[in-house]
């Protein structure tokens, strides 16, 4: 059977974004597929090259031309395509448009992706009626859209995202010593609260004697983060990195990860540090519950609950034998419960399904 000629329409074009890696691997097993993005966000994000689509004409470039173009040139793309499946993932300005190739396609499927309960959420539940199905990552976004849907025949597809387990390993020079390294990892934005992560530091610095602090990624705060950290009274403890290339020294670099989310949907991060065997203490918000067993691979903790935090990392500071098999018991969990083969098999298998 032909597997489905797929158009992803993406807002832009970031590097490390798990909705290219998958788009990638389709590629891999078959698919015909075709990335629109609208912006460049260079400024703020390290882009993606995507020399692989770019190489094969597999991309269609709107961030040159003007809005009032993309309703043609989109639809000229899924007639020269010949697209069955529209795959929106966060395209703000192209939502506008779907109701529109829907009415001169009917055949085509559109499905939309969500990760959270917000941004362009909003926009889904505007257009939905001209949508055949939604795919989320966790059971609590599967609920909020249920809960939200004006459609009775609402398809919302789970599909837990997953990690690269045979590269994201535990350092076997792991270092040993006094002290704790605890970390943030993630985008500089808002919903991430990176700020949160700054205030949780100034409070517990002086609580965890020998504890340093570091903090990494990019995003529209980052400045913000960086100025704030220059005037901190942990200034001396905490340490802001930016953009790093290595995903994977950089968390091999910590003992701990912090993840001080606002709201989030099923982060990488999580899986990712557990996988380097690094516990994560995360605030209880979106998916994340689904990802943390306490106790086994970190605790659910939002950032301004600051002394249990601290007692933790004191304790795990003091013990390091406790710290230690926390750290391994996170690795285990890694490899039982976050495969990223068995994610992408799930998302080859939604896709077809969703254009059968």
């Amino acid at each position: 059977m032909k597997k489905p000629t797929i158009l992803a329409l993406l807002p832009f074009l970031v590097k490390g974004a798990l909705s290219i890696a998958v788009l990638r691997e389709m590629r891999k097993r078959g698919f015909d597929v075709t990335v629109a993005y609208c912006a460049d966000a260079s400024t703020v994000y390290t882009p993606d090259p995507m020399d692989d689509f770019w190489s094969a004409d597999r991309i269609l470039d709107l961030s040159g031309t003007s809005v009032h173009e993309y309703r043609e040139l989109v639809w000229n793309e899924i007639q020269r395509r010949d697209v069955d499946l529209i795959l929106q993932i966060g395209a703000y300005s192209l939502y506008s448009h779907l109701p529109y190739w829907k009415e001169r396609r009917p055949e085509l499927r559109i499905v939309d992706t969500l990760y959270n309960e917000v941004g362009h959420v909003v926009n889904h539940f505007l257009y939905e009626r001209c949508m055949d199905g939604v795919i989320v990552e966790s059971e609590y976004m599967r609920r909020f859209v249920q809960s939200c849907t004006h459609k009775e025949d609402a398809n919302i597809a789970v599909v837990r995202s997953g990690i690269d387990v045979d590269w994201l390993t535990p350092d076997s020079n792991r270092r040993s010593g006094n002290g704790i390294v605890v970390g943030y990892i993630g985008r500089m934005s808002s919903e991430k609260n990176p700020l949160g992560f700054v205030e949780l530091v100034e409070a517990i610095h002086e609580l965890v004697p020998g504890a340093t602090f570091r903090m990494s990624g990019e995003g529209d705060q980052a400045a913000l983060v960086r100025g704030r950290i220059e005037v901190s009274p942990a200034a001396g403890r905490l340490t802001y990195d930016g953009y790093v290339e290595d995903l994977r020294a950089a968390l091999r670099s910590l003992d701990v990860l912090v993840l001080p989310s606002k709201l989030d949907g099923r982060p990488n991060i999580v899986m990712e540090a557990n996988a380097c065997g690094i516990p994560v203490i995360g605030a209880p918000v979106g998916g994340v519950p689904e990802l943390i067993e306490d106790g086994k691979n970190g605790y659910l903790i939002g950032p301004k609950d600051a002394l249990p935090i601290a007692n933790l990392l004191a304790g795990w500071a003091n013990d390091r034998a406790a710290l230690r098999e926390i750290q391994r018991t996170s690795r285990l969990i890694a490899e039982e419960k976050f495969s990223r083969p068995k994610m992408m098999d799930t998302y080859a298998d939604t896709f077809e399904r969703f254009v059968t």
